[in-house]
């Protein structure tokens, strides 16, 4: 098979990944501490050292996705447990199943057993790091801007724990919201946050951006699809004159 129809494939791969990233990112605009993805590609050569020519060389490409740590905009919501980081470098930590992961999304929900836990139920984590309860009996629960809770109009020795990274560019999605930190993050150091009352962070995600790409991507995988195809049918063609040989 010619390298040309390799590279076409390769090509085309990149696009079908490139299509999925911002299908992804389109859907989640509106979803509050929502991190876009981006495509990171490399382009590998392989077959060189086997010593079999440059009819042995194959294209390929390396694709890994990395999320785009950007800022969101903040909305005001006049929610008393919606709060929004200010600063570019802190995360909530909330504790989860498969251990603690990190977020921008600052909608807290309280439990009717008193835990503050995302609305997908994940404990906020306090900065004695254990998991945030409010009393039993509260019937008004909200965050003051140094992300203490306050109880029935009384602020709380309970406090949300905000980090942050050394190498934030080792932090890897873990679902829309949530990010974990590889080894290259680095100890993660709490962090005294400044935080926006009444207020989430939006999704850093472009509509715009990821119809354009959309739209690109779309168009060079059926360019590309048409270039396999005639490499498929020049191919063809030769093994049938060899064959009528």
């Amino acid at each position: 098979m010619s390298t040309g129809i390799w590279a076409a494939v390769s090509g085309a791969t990149a696009q079908m990944a490139a299509l999925d990233v911002a299908a992804n990112n389109v859907a989640n605009v509106a979803t509050p501490g929502f991190r876009a993805d981006r495509e990171v590609f490399a382009e590998a050569l392989a077959g060189a050292m086997e010593g079999r020519g440059a009819e042995a060389l194959r294209y390929g490409s390396l694709r890994s996705v990395q999320p785009d740590l950007s800022v969101g905009r903040i909305v005001h919501t006049g929610r008393d447990l919606d709060v929004a980081l200010t600063g570019e470098d802190g995360f909530f930590v909330v504790r989860t199943p498969d251990g603690d992961h990190y977020t921008r999304a600052g909608k807290l929900v309280v439990t009717p057993d008193g835990r503050v836990t995302t609305p997908d139920g994940h404990a906020f984590v306090g900065t004695d790091r254990k998991p945030l309860r409010v009393p039993p009996g509260a019937t008004h629960v909200g965050v003051s801007t140094t992300g203490a809770l306050v109880v029935d109009g009384a602020e709380t020795n309970a406090r949300l724990l905000v980090v942050r990274f050394p190498n934030p560019a080792g932090l890897e999605k873990a679902g829309h919201v949530l990010l974990r930190a590889g080894a290259e993050a680095g100890r993660p150091d709490a962090l005294e946050p400044a935080l926006e009352v009444g207020a989430l962070e939006l999704s850093n995600a472009s509509a715009v951006e990821g119809m354009t790409t959309l739209v690109t991507a779309s168009r060079q995988f059926e360019m590309l699809s048409r270039v396999i195809e005639a490499f498929a049918q020049v191919e063809r063609g030769a093994s049938n004159i060899m064959g009528s040989r």
